[in-house]
């Protein structure tokens, strides 16, 4: 018998979580692995049919589980991008803002080269989590990202958040995303503009 239901809970980062076929109010396990045609990660009030069974638990599990809003699913993976442009413009700024404090000697010369590549590392590794995410493959940790963000790659970081539609909807996860972008860009204005370090420091200590 087939059934039809909804996702009631999601846990993204583990590749599981919960069905409730429709006037029912039994949670039915769901594993990602379970889903055909995988062309974006599941959600929340995402609709579905599914086949029952028992697993070797003795709990019932969904299984050849297929979207039943195909065309909700085609609308959103078409979805336009959700860029800011200020956030956009700031990025292009802050890159030429390092360029100049690296030719005036207030960084190292190296320094834009090296925020340009783990830009394109940080950008890399979204890519590749994206790809494991949806192919139910091996996930890099969100450490990791936090990590490379933290090192300068967080300018990577949004560019591959919101053109992959991968992080960007995860609260716990874009609040120390954010936190990191300011801690990153006041810690490289502070160190590279020194008569700012220093007047800061006067009315501290005053």
């Amino acid at each position: 018998m087939r059934f039809q239901g909804k996702i009631i809970k999601w846990h993204d980062d583990k590749g599981f979580g919960f069905v409730r076929a429709n006037g029912e109010s039994k949670n039915i396990f769901l594993h990602i692995s379970d889903i055909h045609k995988l062309n974006q990660r599941p959600d929340v009030n995402d609709l579905l049919t599914y086949d029952l069974i028992k697993d070797e638990h003795g709990r019932f599990r969904a299984v050849n589980v297929s979207y039943l809003q195909s065309e909700k699913k085609v609308k959103d993976s078409v979805k336009p991008t959700s860029f800011s442009s200020i956030f956009i413009t700031f990025i292009f700024f802050f890159t030429v803002f390092i360029i100049e404090r690296s030719a005036m000697g207030y960084l190292p010369h190296v320094f834009p080269y090296v925020f340009i590549g783990i830009n394109l590392i940080t950008f890399f590794y979204y890519y590749h989590d994206k790809n494991s995410a949806l192919k139910n493959n091996w996930r890099t940790p969100e450490s990791t990202l936090h990590w490379l963000s933290l090192f300068g790659g967080w300018a990577g970081a949004y560019i591959a958040q919101n053109l992959f539609k991968h992080k960007y909807k995860k609260d716990s996860f874009m609040t120390i995303y954010k936190l990191i972008v300011l801690l990153d860009c006041a810690v490289t204005i502070l160190y590279s503009v020194p008569k700012l370090l220093k007047t800061l420091g006067y009315y501290l200590i005053a």
